[in-house]
């Protein structure tokens, strides 16, 4: 049953009161209606990628499961998610296969449905966009009655472009526990079906509203009694304003049970802060926190990591008083409060996360103001994995291990792109890009961090199948013109075929200087037989790093340039049955990446610039000069036994290296300069 109480139109200033909106104008938020079935096989890959989506992006994207069509048809023992509301909206979208998604109710290219693969790009479209209105939502419950009560506030901080606007609210469930056809996983007769559409408190297709200019607020209330069968506990309301039936300009979703987006108040500035961080140096950011109340307040500022190094530290700081965790503020209505946050990296080369969350004492139930902060510091190798190819992240991680490498981290694609996008990759030497058998395998975006690294000096590992049909032009591939030009200006490979089974094993061409002494091996069936081992062409000055069982067959290459070096492989390592092959690809990309091992010439120009030791011997204290060094390059101490005892970052320009070897013990060490095609070194005695 639903019932419309009374609409309400209040005027912008009785917002000095408590409110459910912000009058700031804010961006879009992004609602992906998943349309999908129980005897769908791929639908579990967007239920996949449709929870990934909303994990890298908290507080700003709602997923709505619409079963509908034909593979929502339960047959006999299998549940029926089926509503009156979600068949219509399936029938008024050009729906042509599942699953699919509708974002925003927007059009991409044309398209209103978007395969799974284009959900995380036009997710990133919608959230680039600003939105006229700002959407509030509360909702109660009371447990006898099962009545549900939501109400939707609006606040226009600009005027609707679309004139009439239309309120929108559903409830969905989670945890619904039944049968699912998977291709990928196998089949589940119980699989825990979360995001479920149950209903529609308004009309399908929204409750108009009609004076939408700027400064306007509309208050809607809504009664919906709700059915036995649903668990109010595993149910969220979802509330959105938009156009009739499309452009969706903003959406919210709250529990069922007491949710809420009462407005605390503000933290302003950048949602996420990425920074550039230095051992022993300060990172400074700033925020202003205003409370919004409506009458005074105790806050409670709390400032957290689960993931910075020991050697790390962080405090906020308030009115001159530094706060190493939390503090309680105390703000009269509608003051405010400068915090600034300080992060200081310690000698441990790591990207740290830390979260300034900031509560209300007397409204517990009211969403908590959040800013984040991610800062890089001392990594000089840097492994980045796309959605959904996270469970080959340790590969990589291994590899740089193997190499001896003490300076790397992990990121996802979507944070390595704004660090690039805030300038902080300046001490990453080389990138290792873990996309797997994932969509969109690369996207505008990354091209966009990635072309002026590699331009700068930077290094790029690339793997993962289907990277070069995704760049085909196929219909069903997601490359851009973008990404097409850069698969070939820079990745330097023409994509030839597809591949198949018959393509089971990698073998490396024997007279490659950098991969050819590394043994055969076969290729894995780790994607349930989704096997595509890509067959390309390098482009020149790329050569061929091995073939398949066909010798003109080639599956991977690398180039170097004038400006980077870079290695690409059409199937990824976690698909090598040989384990120890699949961590000396990495190894190995990493030192040529260092010159460690290298080509034929030798790098005379490099060699040049690293002058000679002194003095020498030496008590410990020790001067390298250094000169005509353009990029950043990697120095280090080599004991008699062959043991890497110390390992810096030279910056670019550097004149002059200062060491300190007196902790390591008397005896001959090698300096060891990588940067060029092969590693120039000096020998030192330390005698004392």
């Amino acid at each position: 049953m639903r019932a419309l109480l009374t609409p309400v139109l209040f005027l912008p200033f009785l917002l000095s009161a408590q409110s459910l909106v912000s009058t700031a104008p804010q961006q879009r938020t992004a609602l992906l209606e998943d349309f999908t079935g129980v005897n769908c096989g791929w639908c579990p890959q967007g239920h996949a990628v449709a929870a990934g989506i909303e994990a890298q992006h908290p507080d700003e994207v709602v997923v709505v499961g619409v079963h509908a069509g034909g593979f929502a048809v339960p047959s006999a023992g299998q549940p029926d998610f089926r509503t009156t509301e979600g068949t219509a909206i399936d029938a008024h979208f050009t729906i042509g296969g599942y699953p699919a998604g509708v974002i925003n109710r927007r059009l991409f290219n044309g398209q209103d449905d978007l395969g799974r693969g284009l959900w995380e790009g036009a997710v990133n479209e919608v959230l680039g966009l600003s939105s006229p209105v700002n959407v509030g939502v509360m909702s109660s419950f009371d447990a006898v009655s099962r009545d549900l009560t939501v109400t939707v506030e609006l606040y226009y901080t600009a005027s609707s472009p679309g004139g009439d606007d239309y309120i929108s609210v559903l409830i969905k469930e989670d945890h619904l526990i039944g049968w699912q056809t998977d291709y990928t996983n196998g089949n589940n007769p119980n699989y825990d079906h979360t995001h479920v559409l149950r209903g529609y408190v308004t009309s399908t297709w929204g409750d108009v509203v009609t004076t939408t200019t700027a400064g306007t607020t509309v208050v809607r209330t809504y009664t919906f009694n709700v059915p036995a069968a649903w668990n109010i506990a595993n149910c969220e309301v979802v509330a959105f304003a938009s156009e009739y039936q499309s452009e969706v300009y903003q959406v919210r979703e709250v529990p069922a049970d007491g949710g809420t987006t009462l407005l605390i108040g503000m933290l302003t500035g950048t949602t996420e802060t990425f920074l550039a961080g230095s051992n022993g140096a300060q990172s400074v950011s700033t925020t202003t926190l205003t409370n919004m109340l409506g009458a005074s307040e105790d806050y409670t500022v709390t400032l957290t990591s689960t993931d910075a190094p020991a050697g790390w530290s962080a405090e906020f700081v308030v009115g001159g008083t530094a706060y190493p965790t939390s503090t309680t503020l105390t703000l009269a209505d509608g003051a405010s409060e400068v915090i600034d946050v300080h992060i200081t990296a310690g000698p441990e080369a790591a990207i740290a996360h830390y979260t300034l969350t900031v509560a209300s004492t007397s409204e517990p139930m009211a969403p908590v103001l959040v800013r984040k902060y991610a800062v890089i510091s001392g990594v000089t190798d840097l492994v980045m994995t796309n959605p959904q190819a996270e469970p080959w992240q340790p590969i990589y991680m291994d590899g740089l291990t193997l190499a001896g490498n003490n300076a790397f981290a992990a990121t996802s694609r979507k944070e390595l792109i704004a660090f690039g996008q805030a300038s902080a990759l300046t001490d990453v030497n080389n990138i290792y890009a873990n996309i797997s058998w994932t969509f969109p395998s690369i996207t505008d975006d990354l091209v966009a961090v990635l072309v002026p690294f590699l331009d700068g000096g930077g290094n790029l590992m690339i793997n993962g199948q289907d990277i070069g049909w995704d760049q085909s032009g196929d219909a069903n591939a997601y490359g851009t013109p973008v990404t097409q030009a850069f698969y070939t200006n820079y990745m330097k490979a023409t994509y030839v075929a597809d591949g198949t089974t018959a393509n089971s094993q990698v073998n490396f061409v024997d007279a490659d200087l950098v991969f050819g002494a590394l043994p055969t091996s076969a290729i894995n069936n780790v994607f349930n037989g989704n096997n595509y081992p890509e067959e390309i062409t390098p482009i020149a000055p790329a050569e061929a790093i091995f073939t398949y069982n066909n010798v003109n067959k080639k599956g991977g290459l690398r180039v170097q340039t004038s400006n980077y070096k870079l290695v690409y492989m059409g199937v990824g390592p976690e698909q090598f049955t040989d384990a120890a092959t699949a961590l000396q690809t990495i190894k190995l990309s990493h030192d040529w990446f260092y010159g460690i091992v290298g080509v034929d010439e030798l790098d005379v120009a490099f060699a040049s610039l690293l002058g000679q030791p002194y003095p020498v011997p030496t008590t410990g204290l020790l001067t390298l000069p250094v000169s005509g060094l353009e990029q950043a390059a990697v120095l280090r101490v080599v004991d008699a036994t062959g043991r890497t005892v110390q390992e810096l970052v030279v910056p670019a320009h550097a004149t002059q290296v200062n060491l300190d070897l007196a902790a390591h013990g008397n005896g001959m060490y090698r300096l060891v300069l990588l940067g060029g095609s092969r590693p120039v070194t000096r020998t030192v005695q330390v005698q004392r």
